[in-house]
């Protein structure tokens, strides 16, 4: 066989396998659409001070309810949830989370929670929230917008 073989074959077999992959990110983009992702419980909250400057860290508990018939795979390598964001009902930045995992199962209309995901948010939004929350009359878990950013091959998208 000769090299030029060789480099044709190889570059059938990577732009095949791209087109595939293409197709199963689309699929997993279009269900992903449908997840739904709600903060379940606080724990280990701490204020830290970085290079002065303050900031509130505390691990969370996310549910994440597939609410669909279909089961939501995430099971690949070019898959990635990187980061959740936190928003007020006022759509303010309420915190951000570095999650960084590649392989999510949520079996169809049911849920699964992800345990003691580390989020943190700096001490002036922190102290703006709270005085919101207190002018208001109080504040419910269903009031917090989130935002997921997935990236898939490099490129990051935002799913809310």
């Amino acid at each position: 066989m000769s090299v030029r073989k060789i480099i044709i074959g190889v570059g059938i077999v990577a732009v095949v396998g791209y087109f595939l992959l293409g197709n199963k990110i689309k699929k997993i983009i279009e269900q992903f659409q449908f997840v739904k992702v709600y903060p379940v419980a606080f724990k280990k909250f701490d204020v830290k001070w970085n290079d002065g400057v303050p900031f509130v860290t505390f691990l969370l508990d996310l549910k994440m309810v597939n609410p669909t018939g279909v089961n939501f795979d995430a099971n690949i390598v070019a898959v990635t949830l990187k980061r959740i964001l936190f928003y007020d009902k006022r759509n303010m930045l309420f915190g951000s989370s570095e999650v960084n995992i590649n392989s999510i199962n949520i079996p169809a209309n049911s849920n699964i929670i992800l345990k003691e995901i580390p989020v943190k948010l700096d001490l002036q939004t922190a102290i703006t929230t709270a005085i919101t929350i207190l002018r208001n009359d109080g504040f419910t878990i269903n009031e917090i917008r989130t935002e997921a950013v997935v990236s898939i091959l490099g490129i990051d998208y935002t799913l809310s």
